[in-house]
């Protein structure tokens, strides 16, 4: 029973997590509009695997980086302003490209550097301090209400919780590039579409964020 416990944890609390749009999501999104879901699945699943490592970070230094990130404003300054800059971004968009039969952008400007998928995904879902805070919360929510959770549990349970981890982020950002190629067959444009959409909620929460700093 705890082994069907902590896998089932490890799913629902990631599936959760990587809902609401992120990097990682809008990633999977162009990438499955511009190119096909089989390119998507390469940053999909090396997005999971760096959930994982923030997962064993946060069960590591759980009370060290809350007290971090509660002592240094600056940081949280850092993050609302980097959200606010991606929002702005996006609600801009890119002009300079040639366009597919759906006017979807499939050429841009060449760029000095091009990451492959696999470690644009490890990288997005890697650097990403607002997964680990969410992390850090849930584990100290199981921790105190519903299962012993630390490094130190036995390996077979740690095991099929980063399972459950790893299955939860790759099913979720799945679905995110299922229901982005349904919505590419049905609408043209749709990546400038859903860009824009992602961008007015970016600098909403970013606004969100810096009126929580200055008034709390």
């Amino acid at each position: 029973m705890n082994l069907i416990t902590y896998f089932f944890l490890g799913l629902l609390t990631t599936i959760v997590g990587a809902l609401p749009l992120g990097t990682t999501n809008v990633a999977v999104i162009n990438t499955t509009i511009k190119e096909n879901i089989q390119s998507a699945l390469k940053i999909v699943y090396s997005a999971a695997l760096a959930e994982m490592i923030l997962v064993i970070v946060a069960l590591n230094f759980n009370m060290q980086i809350e007290n971090f990130i509660g002592m240094n404003i600056w940081l949280q300054y850092v993050i609302a302003f980097l959200l606010l800059v991606v929002g702005i971004i996006l609600l801009l968009g890119r002009k300079e490209c040639i366009k597919d039969e759906n006017e979807e952008c499939i050429i841009i400007k060449k760029r000095r550097y091009n990451p492959s998928k696999q470690i644009l995904g490890f990288i997005l879902g890697l650097v990403n301090p607002t997964v680990l805070i969410y992390w850090i919360l849930v584990i100290s929510f199981l921790r105190k209400k519903m299962i012993h959770l630390d490094i130190s549990i036995e390996y077979s349970l740690l095991g099929l919780f980063l399972v459950g981890v790893f299955l939860g982020k790759v099913l979720t950002l799945y679905g995110y590039g299922k229901f982005s190629h349904t919505l590419k067959l049905k609408m043209k444009n749709i990546t400038t579409k859903i860009n824009r959409v992602i961008g007015i909620l970016l600098v909403v929460v970013s606004l969100f964020q810096f009126a929580k700093i200055f008034f709390y």
